[in-house]
């Protein structure tokens, strides 16, 4: 089977961060957060608590691959303080 074990789902490898963060340099006040070895479960709680936020005009989350646990969160609005909540969090 070409299925990775069930520890890798979980287990961050070393020197990969948890969380990383890029911004957009197309759109203004446009960010992606790539969080390591989560899923569904945390993608839709963070976009429903941005959605939350009446000064973010969209919140998105896509998992990449099914077998690459990882899911890239992506919002448009000024997020320094998420991204700030996100660091300490993480």
């Amino acid at each position: 089977m070409n299925a990775p074990d069930r520890y890798e789902r979980f287990v961050v490898p070393e020197g990969t961060k948890k969380v990383s963060y890029e911004r957009d340099t197309k759109i203004i006040n446009a960010a992606s957060f790539t969080i390591e070895r989560e899923d569904h479960t945390v993608g839709n709680i963070l976009r429903m608590q941005l959605h939350r936020d009446e000064s973010v005009l969209f919140a998105g989350y896509k998992l990449p691959h099914p077998l690459q646990y990882k899911i890239i969160v992506r919002a448009i609005n000024d997020l320094d303080k998420e991204l700030d909540h996100l660091r300490s969090t993480f």
